[in-house]
């Protein structure tokens, strides 16, 4: 690695080296001739492991027990089921949704951090279709999600029916980026673990199945909290994403979960270091993260540094892959305890003061640069 010192030039790495998860950087440093490590964090703000809580169901204004309401009463989200066209139960057919529960999801829910993934336009078995059929079920699905305002991401399998290859390839192939099967094996679900970068498999993601053990005695299900966490004690010491599908929370409807036990889930959640997201946010930190190229130039004033800035490239489309990455570096000595401001394209968009050199931004990978400059 060169440096040039001259002051208020920018100073330009001429090597690419992997940090924390092999991310490519090209870090800079002209203080003292330290470079500006940079990385990007494995999961949002540095959080040590990774959660989404989804509903196998459509949210119903004014439904008692309000799980919605407990559930940002934590601080945390939920993501909850779209199937498009009929849901079928037993021998019953249930249509659609209406436009009042639409309009609840995506007026009053999702501004608040909710979510929403595919769950089919149909709900049937895909394994038991063609490659051509489940493709045209699946654009289905995606093509009513856009209809209706939303922006397609994660699925999840009516019946955990993805496991067929060909299943898998017309998932893809339709335009969603993940694909949710259910397990109920513990040690199946504990998705990028470790130094894992991504899922072995972005069409085979693995969720718990969460049901109660008086619905139909399923005692390989996760039936309660006790159960629970020491899953979640695991996810975190591997550091990996554990994704929860629950079913008829506090209705005593198919595959029902107890609604004092999903208080106490939220409550163990809560009180742990999890990012808490929908499937639809962590698959696109993921990928963004797989393609992640930091740059970081240090422009130096008469007396000192005088400004960073930080560029965050992934190659990827800005509409759609639009996650902000948490960027882990180390700040100047002498901005310790200081305020600075982050600013883009001559709009601040924050101020920050770190009392540690460790410091964290989380900012959206678009290729332009984000200017870190200290107050005087």
């Amino acid at each position: 690695m060169t440096h040039s010192l001259t002051p208020r030039q920018h100073c330009v790495a001429m090597i690419a080296t992997a940090l924390l998860l092999g991310v490519l950087v090209l870090a800079v440093g002209c203080q003292s001739n330290t470079p500006l490590n940079a990385s990007v964090a494995k999961w949002f703000d540095n959080h040590a492991a990774a959660i989404s809580i989804t509903n196998d169901d459509w949210p119903i204004p004014g439904r008692e027990p309000d799980i919605d309401s407990y559930v940002l009463e934590q601080g945390l989200v939920m993501g909850y089921e779209v199937v498009t066209g009929n849901s079928f139960s037993g021998d019953r057919i249930f249509s659609g949704p209406d436009d009042e529960r639409i309009a609840y999801l995506m007026s009053e829910l999702v501004p608040q951090g909710f979510s929403y993934f595919g769950h089919g336009h149909n709900h049937i078995d895909h394994d038991e279709l063609s490659y051509e059929e489940a493709l045209e079920s699946f654009q289905a699905n995606y093509d009513t999600m856009i209809d209706w305002g939303m922006t397609p991401v994660a699925y999840g399998y009516p019946r955990s029916a993805g496991h067929e290859e060909e299943t898998q390839r017309a998932l893809e192939a339709s335009g969603f980026l993940s694909g949710r099967l259910l397990t109920r094996n513990p040690s199946e679900s504990y998705n990028i673990p470790g130094d894992q970068l991504a899922p072995d498999n972005w069409f085979g993601l693995m969720s718990l199945e969460m049901q109660s053990i008086e619905f139909e005695g399923c005692d390989n299900c996760i039936n309660d909290n006790d159960e629970l966490t020491p899953i979640l004690d695991e996810a975190l010491a591997r550091t990996a994403w554990v994704i929860l599908t629950y079913h008829s929370i506090g209705q005593r409807h198919w595959g029902w979960y107890d609604w004092d036990e999903f208080r106490k889930d939220v409550q163990s959640i809560a009180a742990r270091d999890f990012w808490t997201a929908s499937m639809n946010d962590i698959t696109l930190y993921v990928r963004e993260r797989e393609n992640a190229v930091i740059t970081v130039d240090v422009v130096e004033g008469g007396a000192g540094t005088e400004s960073i800035e930080i560029t965050l490239s992934d190659g990827l489309d800005n509409v759609r892959f639009n996650q902000p990455l948490t960027i882990l570096f180390d700040q100047p000595t002498d901005w310790v305890g200081r305020t600075f401001t982050v600013s883009q394209n001559g709009e601040v968009l924050d101020e920050l003061v770190f009392d540690t050199q460790a410091a964290a931004l989380s900012l959206k990978p678009n290729e332009r640069p984000y200017v870190l400059r200290p107050r005087p």
